[in-house]
């Protein structure tokens, strides 16, 4: 091994399994920091395409049968959404099996997105979707579409990147407080890979004993529902306490020095913040704009 190739830790492992699939090898490595190359050959070495969990092109009896039996409740999208497939895939294969919509399909009003806004967290997808008169499949794809992510409605969790997205922080941050915090979660298996869910009323209640760990101005309203009434305090209070520099345009000397702290120093984020005058958070924001910046340079 060359003294420049970098080295995988167990969170970016982590990362890799419970991405692949989801994510592009592309994406993973933005993430990662790490070319699509270096991902495909983790991925090799992991042995994550192994016959018992390989990633399925082809249509399987039990997606044709679910297309067919919700095409005419249900959009491309949805049914894309829920077989992991691309609404032109669904088009082509609806040629294929000479499938037909006995009608066009209803759009969603906007009555009901503010019903579906209003109630979901704290009333089951099951009656709300007796009361829209929606399937789930198609409630859980229209609150990804009004921005509403991890929507889970038979294992009430999320995903790890779907948390870092919602809060607006690196994915590696969640694996460090799973590591080293105590964030609960749980490993859950769907269809032919494990991934790690968190049940989204455990997190709010594991954050308000760890409130210093996050910043709460950061994370737009609802993004996880239900929120506890605490959450508008503290977001309130965050903003106010926010450092003075925030909003100051980074300078090329900020960004080496920045970049010589974290990598060749091994100063915590925590740390550099103090020193220069910024947010924890905003050292973290900045540092992932310099890796995406490396990585296309």
């Amino acid at each position: 091994m060359s003294e420049n190739q970098k080295l995988w830790t167990k969170e970016e492992d982590l990362f890799l399994e419970e991405q692949y699939g989801q994510m592009t090898f592309q994406r993973i490595g933005e993430h990662l920091n790490r070319s699509k190359e270096s991902v495909n050959k983790r991925i090799i070495r992991l042995n994550l395409r192994s016959e018992e969990n390989c990633l399925r092109k082809k249509w399987t009896t039990e997606q044709d049968t679910f297309l067919t039996e919700n095409i005419d409740i249900m959009n491309n999208r949805e049914i894309g959404n829920h077989l992991g497939k691309s609404p032109s895939s669904v088009a082509t294969r609806i040629k294929i099996l000479k499938l037909a919509r006995k009608e066009t399909l209803r759009r969603w009003t906007g009555q009901e997105d503010e019903y579906l806004l209003k109630y979901y967290g704290s009333k089951s997808l099951e009656h709300i979707s007796i009361r829209l008169q929606r399937s789930i499949p198609a409630l859980e794809s229209r609150l990804n579409r009004l921005g509403v992510y991890g929507a889970r409605a038979h294992t009430g969790n999320i995903t790890v990147y779907e948390l870092a997205k919602c809060l607006q922080v690196d994915v590696h941050t969640i694996y460090n407080w799973i590591q080293n915090n105590r964030l609960p979660y749980k490993m859950t298996r769907a269809r032919t890979r494990n991934f790690i869910g968190i049940d989204v009323l455990a997190f709010w209640k594991w954050a308000e004993q760890n409130k210093e760990l996050l910043n709460f101005s950061k994370i737009p309203r609802n993004t996880l529902i239900p929120e506890p009434d605490w959450v508008k305090k503290q977001r309130r209070c965050d903003y106010s306490n926010r450092p003075k520099h925030e909003n100051k345009k980074w300078t090329e000397e900020e960004d080496a020095r920045l970049w010589y702290m974290f990598y060749e120093e091994n100063r915590t984020q925590q740390e550099i913040g103090q020193l220069i005058g910024r947010s924890r958070h905003g050292v973290q924001r900045r540092l992932n704009r310099l890796r995406k910046k490396k990585l296309t340079s």
